[in-house]
Parts: structure tokens; sequence; C-alpha cells
């Protein structure tokens, strides 16, 4: 008892002594300078203009409905993917990642869907900067389920005939599209081009999103997906529950894995939900 009482008093000491003479103590934190504080409001203030040169649109309601992009609003239809974009959040946060490719291993698996729902929920998160790019070249279908029209393509940006801001949507303040008008002759030589790369670098370090994702073709339909995989820090994969078999999907994994994280497999197209769907409502 007697040491105890000893030791917590030399820790008492040790903590008046640094708060005598200005040192730092445990649990604190140092206030900021004026100086310091004043440019990282500049900074914030800077990089709010860039976000505001890119020009806004607003989809319709009856488009989103169509196009089952319900994530914009919360709702019980919005919950699944509510809990995805959570989940994809906090994995990139501990990793200190930005770049997601979504993908599937066969068509009409939902990756699309998945990817503008998830875009849309993040503009329901103020905090967060997202970024959805159509890269599904050869088969564009971003733009159309939005109902957007670009006033250029995205390989116009990639080719600098376009700057980002004048290609790009916003779709939300904090969200934005980089969408695809027309379908691409060889998409994998676009995206295999090493000025590619510096583009995504650009924008990356101009705009500083926290999420920036990416809605690629399926894995074994073509080469495209694997020509930039190695470009993104994680991969989410979609099945759909009535089109993709476990050997397909084993096989997408094991091609993804190849080049970038799994991040995990989204089921899609499930007809058969629990009880727990749609709870708080």
């Amino acid at each position: 008892m007697e040491k105890l009482q000893a030791a917590l008093a030399r820790a008492r000491q040790k903590r008046e002594g640094a708060t005598a003479t200005g040192g730092p103590v445990r649990g604190t934190r140092p206030e900021l300078s004026a100086r310091t504080k004043s440019r990282q409001t500049a900074e914030a203030e800077a990089l709010e203009e860039r976000w505001r040169e890119i020009p806004m649109f607003e989809p319709s309601e009856k488009r989103l409905k169509q196009s089952r992009i319900f994530a914009g609003d919360a709702s019980n239809l919005s919950t699944h993917f509510d809990i995805l974009r959570t989940k994809l959040l906090l994995e990139l946060r501990r990793h200190n990642w930005t770049r997601v490719a979504i993908t599937s291993a066969t068509a009409a698996c939902g990756k699309t869907t998945t990817a503008c729902n998830l875009i849309a929920g993040f503009g329901r998160q103020p905090e967060v900067r997202g970024m959805l790019f159509d890269f599904d070249l050869r088969r564009p279908a971003v733009g159309r389920f939005f109902g957007a029209s670009p006033v250029a393509s995205i390989e116009d940006m990639l080719e600098d005939k376009v700057d980002f801001s004048e290609q790009a949507m916003r779709l939300d303040r904090n969200t934005a599209l980089s969408m695809t008008t027309k379908a691409v002759r060889d998409p994998a030589q676009t995206l295999l081009k090493a000025h590619t790369a510096e583009v995504l670098d650009d924008i990356q370090s101009y705009y500083h999103p926290d999420v920036m994702l990416f809605d690629l073709p399926p894995v074994m339909i073509s080469d495209e997906a694997r020509a930039f995989l190695k470009l993104v820090d994680g991969v989410l994969i979609v099945a759909g529950s009535d089109s993709s078999t476990v050997a397909q999907i084993d096989e997408c994994e094991r091609e993804v894995s190849q080049y970038s994280s799994v991040l995990g497999i989204v089921l899609n197209k499930c007809r058969y939900m629990d009880e727990g769907y749609g709870y708080a409502y």
C-alpha cells in the first residue's frame, strides 16, 4: 500500500511539474496557434471553392426510382446500402485508403446499381467527399442511371481535352460523378495508359476526396478490369443471387486478389429477406 501511495505521489508531482514549466500533460492537446488556424481555414475554403467549380445537377425522383437508386434518402429501401457504405468507409479509414473498384464476375449482377447507391449514400454524409468514375468504358451506364448529360465524356478528360471540373457533375455538395457518354473502342488501352494514372493522381491531389469509387466491367468478360485494378486500394465484388455461381465468384475473387485487396462480396438481387429488414420503419 505504501509503495502504491508513493508511486501515485511521484506521478502527481511529475504532472504538476510539467504543468508549471509549460510542458505537455497527458490527456491534453496543445492549442493551435492563430497562424495555424488561419492557414487551415484558408485551405478548407480553397478546397470548398474547387468543389463548387464542378457544376451541380439534380436527378429526377422518377429516374432514380427506375434505376433503383434509393440511398439518396434515408428509408427502409436504403438500409442495406447504408450499412455497406458505413462498413466501407470504416475499412478505408482503418487502412488510410481512398480508391475502391466495384466489379463482378459476369454481367447483370448489379455492380453499377451498387456503385450508384453508394455515391448517393455518401451524399448524406456531409463530412465525406466522394467521387464515382464510370470506368465500364465498353458499356457505360452511370449517366443513364442518373439521367445526367455531361458536356464531355470521361475519355475526353483522361486525354486532357477538358478539365475534370468541366466534365464532372456534382450530385450533392460533397459528391461528384465522372461519366462516360459513349462506348470506347479499346477500353484496355485507355486504362493501361500511364497518363490515366497521372490524371487520377492529379484529381486526388487537387480535390482531396475521401472516397473514389470506380465502376469497372465484369472481370471474367474482358481484360479492362484487370488493367485497372492495380491502381485501386481495394475491390468490392458484386454477385447476383440468381445469376452468379459459387465457382464464378471464387474465380473472380482469385483474379482480383492478384492485383488488389478484396474488401468483400456483395450479394445482390436476393429475393428472401430476413425479418430485420426495414426494422426501424
